[in-house]
C-alpha cells in the first residue's frame, strides 16, 4: 500500500512538472501564452479524468494546435476583464472620498464574483466546447453551485503563489499545472460528480 502511493504521488509530480514545463516552452513567443494554456488545461482534465494513457508531449502539441484559434476570444476576455479590475481597484486605492468609497467596494465585490469565472471558465469551455461568451456565465453558475469549491480552489492558487515566492525554483517547475489541477477539481467536481 505504501509504495503504491509513493509511485502514485511520483507519477503525478512527474506528469505536472512536464506539463508545465511544455506549457513554459510553447508559451516562449508571448502571443501563444493563451493556446499554450488551453492545451496545458486540456491536459491536465484528462488526466484527471483517468484518460492518461496518451503520452502528453503528442497530446499537448494536438491539443494546442485544436485550441490555437478558439482560445483567444475566451483568453483576451478574461485577460482584458482582469486587467481593467486590476487597473481600476489601484487608481481607486489612491483616492478618497465617500462615493468613490462606494466604488471601491463595488469594484471589489465584482473583482469577488470575477474569480470563479476566471478560475471555472476555461475547464468549462474545453468540457462542454461552448462558445467563450457562453462559457463565462456558465461557468459563474456552476461556481455559484458549489461557492466551498471556489473558496478551495482559491485557497489552492493562493498555495502555489506562495511556493512561486518563497521556493521559486519549485515554484517555476509546477505553478501553471497546480493552477490548472486545482481549478480543472474544482470544475469538474460540480460538473462531474465522479471526479
Amino acid at each position: 500500500m505504501g509504495l503504491r502511493l509513493i509511485i502514485f504521488i511520483m507519477n503525478w509530480i512527474w506528469r505536472l512538472s512536464w506539463i508545465n514545463l511544455l506549457w513554459l516552452l510553447f508559451s516562449i513567443p508571448m502571443f501563444t501564452v493563451i493556446p499554450s494554456t488551453f492545451a496545458m488545461y486540456s491536459v491536465v482534465i484528462k488526466l484527471v479524468k483517468g484518460e492518461d494513457e496518451a503520452d502528453i508531449l503528442p497530446t499537448f502539441i494536438q491539443d494546442f494546435k485544436k485550441y490555437f484559434k478558439k482560445s483567444f476570444p475566451l483568453g483576451f476576455a478574461l485577460f482584458m476583464i482582469g486587467a481593467f479590475l486590476y487597473a481600476d481597484m489601484m487608481i481607486l486605492k489612491e483616492q478618497a472620498g465617500s462615493i468613490l468609497l462606494i466604488l471601491r467596494y463595488a469594484l471589489l465585490i465584482i473583482t469577488v464574483l470575477f474569480i470563479p469565472i476566471a478560475c471555472y471558465s476555461i475547464p468549462v469551455f474545453i468540457e462542454y466546447e461552448v462558445s467563450w461568451f457562453k462559457a463565462l456565465p456558465l461557468a459563474f453558475i456552476l461556481a455559484m453551485k458549489k461557492p466551498i469549491n471556489v473558496l478551495l480552489v482559491c485557497c489552492g492558487i493562493l498555495g502555489c503563489l506562495s511556493l512561486l515566492f518563497f521556493f521559486t525554483g519549485i515554484g517555476v517547475l509546477f505553478f501553471g499545472s497546480l493552477c490548472a489541477l486545482f481549478t480543472t477539481k474544482g470544475a469538474l467536481s460540480v460538473l462531474h460528480k465522479e471526479y
